[in-house]
């Protein structure tokens, strides 16, 4: 997996403190924020591009800031391998396979439906660095739903009916000061959120298996993801369904440390991407979709040397910097999906981005 592209140049002394001070309990933050949990602020805005299904605008207190825009096209779908393998074999008048078997078989779901890109000015659009964040944004969109999920994925409200179906292309534009060095995922994340929960529908004119007809009156389109009413709660359905979301996470020592500053990637031991999806009856199922584990610019940084100038290998000396080399113990790995899950962390950022939402009466 790929390294960030550009880490703070650090002095050895300078990686040394700042990963003792992490490494504290409580771990003492350089931005001063008091606990390991805390986010830094931010603002949003949806619905700000024109001509577009869904938008969303997310802007980090540090100068980033991510533009999404999220456009349907209506396509083919193609046809079932195992309808066309049996169609060869049907006798005349046997069976109708574009009659009732066909609408009693449940449509092809394709991860292809879903295209994301990302731009970043100044960056190639083949850089790996780049790739590799869109996949993990495309991800958890893909995750198929599960039957215990009680909640339809991305792709199953894409479905038409078993020849056509939407496709959704996604747009995300990465403003940054700091190229990639700040590991923008949890701000593209966001942004994708709020961009697809603000993206409508159009409605369609045609019934069951009738080739889409879309109804102009753009009034009469729906959400992706339903939202509730601010005014008449009791005439909608509650917004059960939402997209995921991914947090990133740094682990220093035992510490374990939501939304990371430039600074904290910097000496971390190890990042954690986790993406998180939310569904059930009521809307407060969150599962784990995906977890990733992102190199950290520590491990390209040179080792610090004691005042003696003397250098025993194998052996640390305290207040003296050293790369982590390797990953980091099950149990560390465990209490961050903990503190996701167990701890709030999760649903305090869910619910923190519903307040973005612009719900109407």
């Amino acid at each position: 997996m790929p390294s960030l592209t550009t880490s703070l140049p650090f002095s050895p002394a300078e990686l040394a403190y700042l990963h003792t001070s992490l490494a504290s309990v409580p771990p003492l933050r350089p931005d001063a924020r008091q606990s390991s949990t805390d986010f830094r602020p931010l603002r949003a805005e949806t619905g700000i591009l024109p001509a577009v299904n869904g938008s969303a605008h997310v802007g980090f207190s540090d100068g980033r800031e991510a533009i999404v825009g999220v456009k349907l096209e209506v396509e083919k779908t193609p046809r079932n391998p195992a309808l066309v393998a049996a169609e060869s074999l049907v006798v005349d008048g046997a069976m109708d396979l574009d009659g009732q078997d066909q609408e009693n078989s449940t449509p092809q779901r394709n991860p292809e439906w879903v295209t994301l890109n990302l731009t970043l000015p100044g960056l190639r659009d083949d850089d790996t660095n780049l790739v590799f964040l869109e996949e993990m944004l495309r991800e958890p969109l893909v995750v198929s739903s599960t039957s215990s999920s009680q909640s339809p994925s991305l792709q199953d409200k894409l479905v038409i009916n078993h020849r056509w179906h939407w496709h959704i292309y996604i747009d995300v534009l990465l403003i940054s000061p700091h190229g990639l060095a700040s590991y923008p995922l949890p701000l593209l994340s966001m942004a994708t959120h709020l961009a697809l929960r603000d993206t409508r529908v159009p409605k369609l004119a045609s019934q069951g298996e009738e080739d889409p007809i879309a109804n102009d009156d753009w009034m009469a389109s729906t959400f992706l993801y339903p939202r509730e009413s601010i005014s008449h709660p009791q005439t909608t359905s509650p917004a059960t369904e939402k997209p995921p979301v991914t947090l990133l996470v740094v682990v220093v020592g035992e510490s374990v440390i939501f939304d990371p500053s430039r600074e904290e990637l910097a000496v971390a031991d190890a990042v954690v991407a986790v993406s998180v999806g939310v569904g059930g009856p009521d809307g407060k199922d969150l599962r784990l979709l995906a977890t990733r584990m992102i190199n950290t610019p520590a491990r390209d940084t040179m080792k610090g040397v004691p005042q003696s100038g003397e250098v025993q290998e194998g052996i640390d000396v305290p207040g003296v910097w050293k790369p982590r080399v390797g990953g980091i113990k099950r149990s560390v790995l465990k209490s961050v999906i903990k503190e996701v899950f167990a701890g709030g962390v999760a649903k305090d950022v869910l619910d923190g981005l519903d307040g973005f939402i612009g719900l109407e009466s």
